[in-house]
């Protein structure tokens, strides 16, 4: 009886220090890690795919055992792939990945509406989606003035902070333009550019959403917003 006791004493003491814990992963890690696994995927049905072309044939066939073989050594290449940084496909299923379910998961914080730069819930204003020279990983749109020129009865327009952030910089451009760039506080970058004057802000400023920026001239047609992600501001926009 004594020897069962301390047989069950010792077995505990042995689960204590060997078995532990399953770690948690955090969010990050397990998209990472199906990022992985499917580039490991392709990475494997690619192999297939090259072997399937060499012809076998001659005196002497394949065996079993050989492709068997051939098998776990291209699974071997493909853990080596991926242990070197596989060929960036995990990478981009990592962004989207992140991009798609990043807000449900808690890992990007979800961008709320922007509150400029120009009022898009009426009829004076249109925007459109337009390519950024230079700024392939960016978001860009022309908002167009549909109401054509101000009178000279109207007030200007007033262009505000899309969100809150600090200003980057201001630029006087030609032909009367002008370039803002904002820091948002959400990791977000604007550009606008636009013809028009700036109001009293300075560089390094703290801005609220929706606070003053400048004001478009009564000729001005169009207003273009650049938005970009973790970028060096880019070259400058020409607007109308």
């Amino acid at each position: 009886m004594s020897d069962a006791a301390g047989g069950a004493g010792n077995f505990k003491a042995f689960g204590s220090k060997f078995l532990s814990r399953p770690v948690s992963k955090s969010p990050e890690q397990k998209l990472r890690e199906v990022s992985d696994m499917y580039e490991k995927h392709f990475l494997r049905e690619m192999t297939k795919a090259m072997r399937s072309t060499i012809q076998e044939g001659g005196f002497i066939q394949t065996s079993h055992a050989e492709k068997i073989f051939r098998e776990q050594l291209d699974d071997h290449y493909v853990e080596k792939w991926g242990e070197r940084g596989g060929v960036g496909l995990s990478d981009m299923i990592y962004t989207q990945l992140v991009e798609k379910f990043g807000v449900m998961m808690g890992i990007k914080t979800q961008v709320s509406k922007p509150q400029g730069p120009l009022p898009l819930d009426t009829k004076s204003f249109a925007a459109r989606p337009f390519q950024h020279p230079g700024k392939k990983q960016s978001v860009s749109y022309r908002i167009d003035n549909t109401q054509g020129p101000q009178g000279a009865d109207k007030a200007p327009e007033a262009v505000k902070a899309p969100w809150d952030g600090v200003l980057l910089g201001k630029k006087t451009l030609a032909d009367d333009q002008t370039m803002i760039e904002i820091e948002h506080d959400n990791g977000l970058k604007s550009q606008m550019v636009f013809k028009g004057g700036v109001s009293k802000v300075s560089t390094g400023e703290k801005l609220q959403a929706g606070d003053t920026l400048g004001f478009l001239s009564p000729e001005a047609k169009s207003l273009y917003w650049t938005v970009e992600k973790g970028a060096e501001p880019g070259p400058e926009t020409v607007s109308e």
